[in-house]
């Protein structure tokens, strides 16, 4: 009889046994030697025995801990289920039910400690293969997708580690000395190669500290302080890394093992991961959860062209190809999904008799010698010269987006549900980069059929990654033949129509012009990979040449003017100008100490003298809410606005008055800002449930909801300065209602705020921007300029300029028996289509933003609105001039004036020439700030009106999914006081554009809103008609 391998407990035990004094495990400091953690498991697996539990859910951040509750569920020899604590409680919840779990282990952090909670017994959620009655076999089970976007449970065998890792260990000398990096979440069956491998070979297993991908150098500066050896990830987030991190000059890698898993790897990811880590070896490896980690490998140190193969089977493992779909054989799978008919389904007892093209590996009749099954891949595969796998795709479409398994064909399934659509089908495409994004095609008539409603009513339905990040609506869908949707005739949106022309990046003659392309189109997505193509071509906003400023000066240490954009308008003709230039003199924001107490940066020195000089008004407060991922609870709301707050600190900040003995009786005082430690801030997050209302009804609570919290003012002297409401729907939806002080806040940072909540709740803490400083570290920065009288004279003598003649503020008149008068009420109304579409081509023709088209048309309706010549109408500044502080939350917000007269310019198309020049101007000089200007002019402060101007315009950019809320016209209640007489709110969601008017309802009735309206569009069309 041959003698059994060695199980995956024995190969743990005898490292243990071997290396006593060795490292097992380190974390932030934390050391736990190979003698303790097997003391540890042995107790913890005791205490497993002792309560009789068959399976055993484990918790925790990654640690010490929690890697001593897992192998000491290998130890027991039970079922183990990891469940990451970033998850909605309802998905925790699910997944323990499903796996059987008896009892829960939570691993404390820093190796504190686990605590040991008897769960309800419940029968697993379904039997799994070779256990039809529902018999809960010792291994361990993870969860994936299926085609309706349901997990799956797969039910794993400790035999299939113990093979992989052993395997991993023998074939690339792994031991004593090899470093492992443990960076895969908890709830990924992956996070088992990063944990056993070493284990079973004496080797450290590293856990980051947390923020560790956020931090300077991010992952790849901790994966070289760290003296990391060996590292499993996937290309794109391996891409991600590098591309957010630099190299620090003289930094010696240890790393010598990279293994790829996950997605296809592309030659392109090989070469940046090693430009950075040049002494590594490059693995790719592939293999299905259901097969139990890799089952194909392949050295690609030296990367062909292209995606690269996944080479040959482990051995042990048989593959075939059937009708081109790539089918696995192994007596190291699992026993299959725990839902006994999805088993059925892709695991079959034997090859077919027809349509197999080859089959490889170690042992290719073991599928019907040894009655091992074979697994239907799902994938499509060829075999090179070499007989090394290359994987062609998906047999059923099934793709991979941002690491969530999606099938497309499922999603168009869903879209044909749309009573508008006849037809769907949903395609995956790659960009260059590697990444897929899904199209979305459907046949429907262009009114219940237009695309923003087809993506709400989708959005409602589907995971946000299932979501198709681009619908296009046909009239009819081309079909083949044989009657079938023709894939082929599909059109690509923002295919390159150009790319044999030499003028894309492959064409670009240096660095510095590819860079300028790369720029581009992180900010115009659309625009293809050419170096000629046009800002204005591709829909570039003042935004938008903020944006490209910025990141361009990121890139390359050069400052490019938003005026310079809109001049040059291609990647090529930026990185000319940009070519000759010296680094930017001012160097880069330090990240200093921090003070308990300190003043007030120019922002809020601005906005607290323009807005609350002596009284703080429910105007200050930005009440919005935020779709939250599915199952949000309050505990993971609470867990994540905590991580937020560390990483933000204005959001912890409060203010009190100074003492000013030479204050002018009831002139404001100067105010001190006070900044209060996370862990003393309590955080009281009001959940309301509206599962008891029908849908419409909720639609009415929310926004009463809003308008409660909106009218009600928020102190200053007392953190943090919001108030949040968890608000629970139908099907396990959630909805944030947040509202914060503006002092502490501005548009963009609300933006921001969501944007990472969303990560945090569903658990892509790593993909968290890095924060090289803080709001501590800019008002110290802006204070040591201000220090400098040169700095801001040029902004000051330009804003003399503009002020050079008188200006008397403008007043629209009271309404009469009006209470409330300075409530905030507003009208929304789209632009028609058929106007959009003549903007589209005004900008295209005239190298103009679509801002400066309808702020023409705003600047002569407020003409006549006001019945003046002379106006100037303010616009806020989002202030994001440098890159250290752009995914900073805070007020960075600044208000700046463009004065207009009547007939000044000879023309429609004239004037918005002159309203565009003379925005860009303003922009670039914000940092003289709207009260300075108000204090060299001699513009009182006013407690109730807007001091200087009274009519505003802003441009507000929203995600595309958004674009269903700007369709319909609407009036609604703001809730809260407002301090302007005129606000146009210019909103932009994919292709959509609104104008939403707001007023004080003391000032201006409903239906004088809706004549304004009017008068907008008239005024549009007839400048347009001009030209």
């Amino acid at each position: 009889m041959p003698t059994p391998p060695p199980s995956l407990a024995d190969l743990i035990e005898t490292a243990a046994r071997t290396h006593p004094e060795a490292v097992a495990v380190e974390e932030s400091g934390h050391l736990l030697g190979y003698g303790d953690l097997l003391t540890g498991a042995r107790a913890v697996a005791a205490d497993i025995t002792a309560a009789r539990a068959r399976a055993v859910a484990v918790t925790g951040e990654r640690g010490a801990a929690l890697v001593t509750a897992v192998v000491a569920a290998v130890l027991a020899d039970v079922r183990l289920v990891l469940v990451d604590p970033v998850l909605p409680e309802a998905r925790r919840a699910s997944m323990i039910r499903q796996s059987g779990a008896e009892l829960l282990l939570t691993a404390g952090a820093g190796g504190t400690g686990i605590s040991f909670e008897p769960l309800p017994a419940e029968a697993p959620g379904g039997a799994s293969a070779g256990a039809s009655t529902g018999e809960v076999l010792p291994g361990y089970v993870f969860f994936t997708s299926g085609t309706t976007s349901a997990p799956k449970a797969v039910d794993g065998r400790w035999s299939g580690i113990a093979h992989f890792t052993r395997w991993q260990r023998d074939t690339f000398g792994i031991g004593p000395g090899d470093r492992f990096a443990q960076l895969t979440g908890v709830s990924f069956d992956v996070v088992l190669r990063d944990v056993f491998t070493p284990l079973i070979s004496g080797a450290t297993l590293c856990v980051p500290p947390a923020g560790t991908a956020t931090a300077p150098g991010g992952v790849p500066g901790w994966l070289t302080a760290a003296g990391i050896t060996v590292v499993h990830t996937v290309p794109s987030l391996a891409a991600r890394w590098t591309a957010a991190a630099r190299a620090e000059s003289g930094a010696a890698d240890a790393l010598r093992l990279t293994f790829f898993a996950g997605e296809p790897l592309p030659a392109a990811a090989v070469t940046g991961w090693r430009e950075r880590f040049g002494g590594t070896r490059v693995i790719n490896l592939y293999g299905p959860t259901e097969t139990t980690l890799a089952k194909f490998w392949r050295d690609v140190t030296e990367p062909g062209p292209g995606i690269q193969p996944v080479g040959e089977p482990l051995p042990g493992t048989s593959a075939a190809l059937v009708d081109g779909e790539v089918w696995i054989s192994t007596p190291y799978a699992t026993r299959g999904y725990l839902d006994a008919a999805a088993t059925a389904d892709r695991f079959v007892a034997a090859l077919p008799d027809t349509g197999v093209e080859a089959v490889i590996g170690g042992g290719a009749a073991q599928g019907a010698a040894e009655d091992v099954p074979w697994y239907r891949t799902g994938d499509l595969g060829r075999l090179g010269d070499d007989r090394a796998l290359h994987l062609l795709g998906r047999s059923d479409f099934q793709v991979k987006i941002d690491g969530n398994r999606v099938e497309p064909e499922g999603i168009a399934a869903l879209l044909r549900e749309h009573p508008a659509v006849r037809n769907a089908v949903v395609v995956a495409h790659r960009r260059s980069d590697g990444a897929a994004r899904l199209v979305g095609h459907y046949a429907a008539e262009p009114g219940a059929g237009a695309e923003p409603l087809v993506r709400q009513w989708a959005g409602e339905r589907l995971p946000a990654a299932h979501v198709p990040s681009t619908l296009v609506r046909h009239d009819e869908l081309p079909l083949n033949a044989n009657g079938k949707v023709d894939r082929a005739a599909l059109p690509v949106p923002g295919a390159d129509d150009g790319a044999g022309s030499g003028a894309g990046v492959e064409g670009a003659r240096d660095a510095l012009t590819r860079t300028a392309v790369e720029v581009f189109r992180a900010v115009l997505p659309d625009a293809p990979d050419r170096a000629d193509s046009d800002f204005f071509q591709y829909g570039g906003t003042s935004l938008d040449a903020a944006d490209l400023s910025v990141r361009l000066l990121d890139a390359t240490g050069r400052r490019l003017e938003m005026s310079e954009v809109y001049t040059l308008r291609t990647p090529r003709a930026m990185a000319d100008a940009l070519r000759g230039r010296p680094l930017d003199s001012q160097g880069g924001i330090p990240r200093g100490t921090h003070p308990d107490r300190t003043g007030l940066s120019p922002q809020q020195r601005r906005y607290r003298n323009v807005y609350l000089p002596r009284v703080n008004r429910s105007w200050s407060n930005m009440p919005a809410l935020f779709a939250l991922p599915d199952a949000t609870d309050a505990p993971a709301l609470e867990r994540a606005l905590r991580t937020v707050l560390d990483r933000h600190e204005s959001l912890r900040a409060r203010f009190t008055e100074a003492a000013d003995p030479e204050a002018a009786p009831g002139a404001p005082r100067p105010l001190h800002q006070h900044f209060v430690p996370t862990v003393e801030l309590a955080l009281d997050i009001a959940t309301v449930d509206l599962r008891t209302l029908p849908d419409a009804e909720q639609s009415a609570r929310m926004e009463e909801l809003r308008i409660e919290g909106a009218n009600t003012p928020i102190v200053i002297d007392h953190a943090p300065l919001f108030r949040t409401t968890l608000l629970l729907h139908h099907g396990d939806r959630a909805t944030l209602l947040w509202n914060v002080h503006h002092m502490v806040s501005d548009g963009y940072s609300q933006r921001l705020l969501h944007q990472e909540l969303t990560l945090l709740l569903t658990g892509a803490e790593r993909e968290l921007p890095e924060l090289p400083i803080g709001y501590r570290d800019y008002i110290a920065w802006r204070e040591r300029l201000a220090t400098d009288p040169e700095a801001l004279a040029p902004h000051r003598r330009y804003w003399q300029q503009v002020f050079t003649e008188p200006y008397e503020r403008p007043l629209l008149p009271a309404r009469d028996g009006v209470a409330d008068a300075a409530r905030g009420i507003a009208h929304q109304f789209p632009v028609p289509d058929d106007l959009r579409a003549e903007v589209a081509a005004f900008c295209r023709d005239r190298g103009t933003t679509p801002f400066s088209v309808y702020f023409a048309a705003y600047t002569l309706m407020a003409h006549d609105l006001y019945r003046r010549e002379d106006l100037l109408i303010g616009t806020p500044a989002a202030g994001r001039t440098r890159p250290e502080f752009s995914n900073l939350v805070g007020n960075f917000i600044s208000l700046v004036g463009i004065r207009a007269r009547r007939g000044e310019a000879a023309g429609f198309a004239a004037l918005v020439r002159a309203l565009q020049d003379r925005t860009v101007l303003a922009m670039e000089h914000q940092d003289y700030q709207y009260d300075e200007v108000m204090a060299d002019i001699g513009a009182e402060p006013d407690d109730d009106r807007f001091p200087l101007t009274t009519v505003f315009i802003s441009l507000v950019e929203a995600p595309a999914d958004q674009a269903a809320a700007l369709c319909a016209p609407a009036h609604r209640d703001l809730g809260c006081e407002v301090k302007f007489d005129l606000m146009g709110y210019l909103r932009r969601a994919g292709e959509m554009v609104a104008l939403d008017l707001h007023t004080r309802q003391g000032l201006l009735s409903p239906e004088r809103l809706e004549t304004l309206a009017a008068s907008f569009l008239d005024h549009l069309r007839a400048g347009l008609k001009e030209n």
